[in-house]
């Protein structure tokens, strides 16, 4: 057993430092801006032990002046609240779980707007919800009166939507939700609405849709660099897999044509900046490991 572990730590390491095959359609490949390498990945960091962790997120607090962590444990009825001063910390302290009445809750995300968080995460059921909770200070919630979304179709009563993340966008000047959804019975894709006050949004479009069964659109999150809007993706190939990064002019829309990195083995990152402006980008163990870990994205110049 102690042999196995210290062998997949090793081609965890391995595998991290290697990026694997961007994709690209140009007939010249090294003529096609889509197949530049966007970041590198740093040393990764073990910040927090914990025998399993999945989807999650992070938020700083202007108040308390610290980063605070919510995610999936085990069972999934509650978010694990973690604290520290820094993200880099390696000593966080155990707040008060998020709950909702005992209901299985997945992929929660948080932004803040004049001073309130808003949280967005899935409630299991049929159909799936994503429902939304507000906080002055990440400890108390209030919960709207009902789901933000529970989406169907003409042809089925849960599209199974989960997995939201918020973004703001300043050039369209307009708030839009990520989220993973089956466009119908068999084929999932990333679907998106937009909103202009967090509480009120519309119904869902299609920004990343690879025409398979396979279901490879796990924990979508979107991060803007200049003019580049990068969606990076989980579970790539499905169930573990590897995390996929696309990048577009267009915050609406990626292709498969798209994608500029690969990085395996990882899942459901976040892309956080600290206050010192460093950017970092965090893994979840899953059920394969025992931690949370972060590494430094160290973006490429002109990229």
């Amino acid at each position: 057993m102690q042999f196995s572990k210290i062998f997949i730590a090793f081609v965890t390491f391995i595998s991290i430092a290697v990026v694997c095959g961007a994709q690209c359609s140009c007939t010249k490949p090294n003529k096609c801006k889509n197949n530049q390498d966007p970041f590198t990945l740093g040393e990764v960091t073990t910040i927090h032990k914990i025998d399993y962790f999945n989807d999650h997120c992070f938020i700083y607090s202007e108040n308390e002046k610290k980063w605070h962590v919510f995610g999936i444990v085990s069972p999934s009825v509650r978010f694990m609240h973690l604290v520290a001063d820094s993200l880099t910390q390696t000593t966080w302290i155990e707040k008060e779980s998020f709950v909702d009445g005992g209901a299985e809750i997945w992929a929660p995300h948080i932004v803040e707007k004049d001073g309130v968080y808003h949280m967005f995460y899935t409630k299991i059921g049929v159909p799936r919800e994503i429902h939304h909770v507000t906080s002055t200070d990440l400890y108390t919630w209030t919960k709207s009166a009902g789901p933000i979304l529970a989406l169907k179709n003409d042809r089925s009563e849960n599209l199974k939507n989960k997995d939201p993340m918020v973004f703001w966008d300043k050039k369209s000047k307009e708030w839009i939700m990520y989220y993973s959804i089956m466009k119908d019975e068999r084929h999932w894709v990333v679907g998106y609405s937009t909103s202009t006050n967090l509480e009120e949004w519309s119904e869902f479009k299609i920004c990343f849709d690879e025409h398979t069964e396979s279901p490879g659109v796990e924990s979508p999150f979107v991060v803007q660099r200049g003019r580049k809007y990068y969606l990076f993706l989980s579970a790539r190939p499905w169930p573990v897999g590897g995390e996929d990064v696309f990048v577009s002019n267009n915050p609406y829309k990626w292709e498969l044509k798209d994608q500029v990195k690969r990085i395996f083995p990882w899942h459901a990152a976040e892309i956080i900046q600290e206050k010192n402006g460093q950017w970092y980008m965090s893994l979840a163990s899953g059920i394969e490991d025992d931690d949370l870990r972060i590494a430094p994205v160290n973006w490429n110049k002109g990229k």
